[in-house]
């Protein structure tokens, strides 16, 4: 038997970190997950996934300085690299956004305006590239500024801004071939 592909059971210290890891990055991760895939099931796949490859490297992660800033580079790269896989998928059945409910108050013309303009909106980051699409999600689902995202994604400042300037303007061309009127 082959000791190399089997898997060692955890000690105590690798327990400790994975939940502290856990429990420092999971909820960020979860919803940058999310906001890839706007599927929950393909979330938590890709959510197990990324922490399952940080177990893999933990070694580097201890070193890290920004462990969020990595495992959202991690969650960003499996993301990639099942991109094919997923886009068969979403030509076949499309996804549903992720919170679509309408709440009683209010009026519901009004609701249904809300609804369609945020439809609208993820529409159109949905149909952004990659390289546009995951520096807006950072920016916009989970607050991170340029440094934090040019960190996470190992790029320059500078192409973190201009690919938020880029991803902006083509929403825009998107929202106004809609009709929206800003």
């Amino acid at each position: 038997m082959d000791s190399t592909n089997e898997s060692k059971p955890m000690d105590g210290t690798a327990r400790e970190a994975c939940a502290r890891l856990m429990e420092r990055c999971g909820d960020p991760v979860y919803k940058f997950c999310r906001s890839l895939t706007w599927n929950r099931q393909d979330a938590d796949d890709l959510f197990q996934d990324t922490f399952l490859e940080a177990f893999h490297r933990r070694e580097k992660l201890c070193q890290e300085v920004n462990p969020p800033g990595l495992m959202l580079a991690i969650a960003s790269n499996l993301w990639r690299s099942r991109k094919r896989r997923f886009a068969r998928r979403r030509r076949l059945a499309p996804e549903a956004p992720l919170d679509d409910t309408v709440s009683g108050d209010g009026d519901p013309a009004e609701a249904y305006l809300s609804l369609e303009e945020t439809r609208l909106v993820r529409e159109a980051v949905a149909a952004l590239p990659d390289r546009l699409r995951i520096p807006v999600t950072l920016y916009y689902e989970l607050d991170m500024g340029v440094l934090e995202i040019a960190d996470a994604l190992k790029l320059p400042q500078g192409t973190v801004k201009s690919r938020l300037f880029k991803a902006r303007k083509r929403i825009g061309k998107e929202l106004e071939a809609a009709h929206y009127a800003r």
